[in-house]
């Protein structure tokens, strides 16, 4: 009988599962709605009737929980969750732990994807830093093969660095995040404001509807408005990524969500606007690459979770 690690990143719309074994391997994944007004114990009920279904006989060893939010990491409380209505001080640790009787561990979404990157992504450092571009922005530290949380469990949230003291107003209460300019939301926005007509865009969007795929796709194919938005994006990015190296010096940056899809065209302005904000440093070894395991880091670096929580 294998021993196995249950790995979970709960989104907004659907919480995705896996099966872990000793080797970083997911052998088996699922997928449920998250059903997010349901509340936590119907959240609950539903991963452990999944996870036994697609375990069978094997033996699930300890659970690590990814999920959007304030997390008090060692606790395992998800103090408030963006994404999951009336989700207030929700004790979701010892839940789980009531139900599957093994260790338990859960954080924030950004830090378990870090987590996922570095043990399992085969980058070869201890020294990295890996953000998330999609509906929102998020950051996670490693050094020296630790994952960081910050005295308050808050370390390496990236998009709420600002860009523009003055800027418009981010839904976090300040102004000028990162994230209220590089979004997949305002990137999308922002090609709706500027498109031209009887452009390629707009072709392309008179027969879908606009999202970052197809934004992606109009400015691989030559539209000069995507290409610019991406370009700007990736500006606006490595400044503040220019911060991040200042103060945490990785070795490693990984690009990770659903933006990163674009890596083509997103990753060549980050080095270049990132280079600009950087104190030159002799022999200084910095790399800006794409995740290597995409959407699969949130599942193995919950399932890793339990080793360091």
């Amino acid at each position: 009988m294998s021993v196995n690690s249950l790995g979970v990143d709960v989104g907004g719309t659907n919480t995705r599962l896996g099966l872990v074994d000793e080797h970083g391997k997911i052998v088996a994944r699922a997928r449920i709605p998250t059903l997010m007004r349901e509340g936590p114990e119907s959240l609950v009920e539903r991963i452990a009737s999944k996870a036994l279904s697609i375990a069978n006989d094997e033996t699930i060893a300890q659970v690590g929980v990814g999920i959007a939010g304030l997390i008090d990491h060692h606790k395992g409380i998800v103090r408030f969750s963006p994404n999951l209505v009336g989700w207030k001080d929700v004790p979701l640790k010892e839940m789980l732990h009531e139900r599957f009787g093994v260790p338990v561990a859960v954080g924030n979404d950004a830090n378990v994807i870090a987590w996922g990157e570095y043990r399992f992504g085969g980058y070869g450092t201890e020294h990295l830093f890996c953000f998330t571009l999609g509906t929102g922005v998020g950051g996670g530290i490693v050094s020296d093969g630790r994952l960081i949380l910050g005295a308050n469990d808050a370390a390496g949230e990236f998009g709420h660095t600002s860009l523009e003291p003055d800027g418009s107003r981010c839904a976090c209460g300040l102004r000028g995040c990162l994230e209220s300019y590089v979004s997949s939301r305002h990137l999308t926005a922002l090609a709706k404001r500027r498109m031209k007509k009887r452009s390629h865009l707009a072709r392309l969007t008179s027969k879908e509807e606009l999202t970052p795929k197809l934004l992606a796709k109009a400015a691989r194919e030559g539209d000069e408005v995507a290409q610019k938005i991406f370009a700007e994006a990736g500006e606006r990015i490595g400044r503040a990524l220019g911060n991040v190296v200042q103060l945490l010096d990785p070795e490693v940056i990984v690009v990770n969500g659903g933006i990163s899809k674009a890596s083509d065209l997103i990753i060549k302005p980050i080095r270049k606007s990132l280079k600009r904000y950087t104190m030159p440093l002799r022999g200084r070894r910095l790399r800006v690459v794409r995740s290597k395991l995409g959407d699969r880091a949130g599942i193995l670096g919950a399932a890793a979770l339990a080793e360091i929580l």
